[in-house]
């Protein structure tokens, strides 16, 4: 009987866990999308050219929202 319920313990904590890494995973694929872009705006401003810094500015802005909407739906779950 104790190794049937260490058997649906074990598969309840693996199953806990699996879920857990994947409700994070959404907003850790929204962090490295932003870390990609503050990457691509110093590129930019180590060039100088000021309308590629002006477009990398707004994909940055971009893509730091929708990690404050991933991070508040996970938050919300």
């Amino acid at each position: 009987m104790k190794t049937k319920q260490w058997m649906s313990a074990l598969a309840l904590a693996a199953l806990m866990v699996t879920t857990q890494v994947a409700c994070d995973s959404k907003t850790e694929n929204k962090a490295e999308e932003v870390r990609d872009e503050q990457e691509d705006l110093n590129e930019a401003r180590a060039e100088g050219d000021t309308s590629d810094i002006r477009e990398e500015r707004q994909e940055l802005d971009s893509a730091k929202a929708e990690y404050d909407s991933a991070a508040k739906d996970a938050r919300n779950n």
